[in-house]
């Protein structure tokens, strides 16, 4: 899968002829849909890795990101957080994206909407970030909007005041793709369901520039972010950016009776897995076997349906049959850990600098990702001299004892 003509192998069609799927074909626009979602997207990211496409992918409910270490440049969703949480005071369009990202999380009607939009203008013209708990300070100074109404508000937007970013990566890490952000870590539903509308919106607020920007984006648990409503609530702008603009996209859900109407129409190209596709068939169609999938094309009123395949790594000739994972030096992890100890601002990318004369960037970042999966060390927001707070790694106490242990 490749936004620039590379075609991915997606799997075998029924009558075991291998097939091949470019996303350009596809009409830049795919939904995946059903129980098998997840696995999908982790073969549509692996596709994207062979094929050599910059993919970014936000994975908001965390069924890919485990599968694909070592593909992809892995952040967890904090680290990039200061910078989608930052208001660009020069267009007033990505204030109101932001402001449809937080009536999407929040389930607000487009007058609240409205409301929220204004005090992001204000911000915005403050040069400050669009925290919430910036954004419920900014509701009470609301020219023309006081009473009842705004304290409802103000209460909405409270609940989300723990949600608070410090300085990390650059946004430049996303666009320049073969990056995913987890959100797996996010303290509840709800801050993840914000976190990733505010990525979306600075995403799509760059790419609009000239610049860097990934070959296409995949977003897990789509049905958070665009959800069905029962009545009409907000304007849906964001939604309607995304499908405006022309980063070629691909959305997956388990749970399609949960994911917004509009967006199924306005996307003619879905892979269903099984169920979901027996579920929704008409007489007319056939009958999808079991663990399969079918691709349904409404351009065309076409459908076919096909086997995914296993994935296995792609090895030189004459290499070594797959085994364990090789483990890192015991000499990179410990003085990976000692520097952590030893640095109270060591982030991933000053790690990677500063070792890098010693070690390969390669492994020491792979290390690093290894070492906060395990829990050996965390990203925690410290005090940076007098600016804002920075994310930074702390050795836990498992991380401490293995130190010790590698230091005998």
């Amino acid at each position: 899968m490749s936004a620039q003509g590379a075609a991915g192998w997606l799997g075998y069609s029924l009558d075991r002829a291998r097939g091949h799927v470019g996303i350009r074909e596809l009409g830049e626009r795919v939904l995946l849909l059903g129980r098998q979602a997840g696995a999908m997207a982790t073969l549509f990211a692996y596709a994207a890795a062979e094929a050599g496409s910059r993919l970014a992918v936000l994975d908001v409910d965390g069924s890919v990101s485990p599968e694909v270490r070592g593909r992809f440049s892995c952040f967890d969703y904090r680290s990039l957080l200061y910078e989608a949480f930052h208001l660009e005071g020069e267009d007033a369009m990505h204030g109101q994206l932001v402001a449809s990202a937080y009536a999407a999380a929040l389930d607000l009607t487009s007058e609240e909407e409205a409301v929220l939009s204004a005090a992001l203008q204000r911000l915005s013209e403050q040069n400050d970030l669009a925290t919430p708990a910036a954004l419920y300070d900014a509701l009470g100074a609301v020219e023309g909007f006081r009473g009842f109404y705004v304290d409802k508000l103000r209460g909405r937007v409270g609940a989300l005041r723990l949600l608070d970013a410090a300085r990390g990566e650059g946004f430049d890490a996303l666009t320049s793709g073969g990056t995913m952000v987890s959100f797996s870590s996010a303290p509840y539903p709800q801050a993840a369901d914000l976190a990733a509308g505010l990525y979306v919106a600075k995403l799509l607020h760059l790419v609009s520039h000239p610049g860097s920007s990934p070959h296409a984006l995949l977003i897990t648990g789509a049905h958070r972010l665009f959800r069905a409503l029962t009545r009409f609530q907000h304007s849906g702008r964001l939604l309607a950016r995304l499908l405006e603009s022309s980063l070629p996209l691909v959305l997956a859900t388990p749970l399609p009776a949960l994911l917004s109407e509009q967006l199924i129409e306005s996307v003619p190209v879905r892979v269903y897995s099984s169920e979901a596709w027996n579920a929704r068939r008409n007489w007319r169609q056939a009958a999808a076997l079991a663990c399969s999938y079918v691709v349904c094309d409404d351009r065309s009123g076409a459908s076919l349906g096909f086997v995914p395949r296993f994935i296995r790594p792609k090895r030189a000739p004459g290499a070594l049959p797959p085994g364990p994972a090789r483990r890192a030096l015991p000499e990179l992890t410990r003085t990976i850990l000692e520097e952590v100890s030893r640095f109270d601002s060591a982030n991933r990318q000053s790690i990677v600098s500063y070792l890098s004369p010693q070690f390969l960037p390669a492994d020491v970042a792979a290390e690093i990702d290894r070492l906060h999966s395990e829990g050996y060390i965390i990203l925690e927001p410290k005090q940076n001299g007098s600016g804002p707070k920075m994310l930074a790694y702390t050795v836990t106490e498992p991380g401490r004892r293995l130190l010790q242990g590698l230091s005998r």
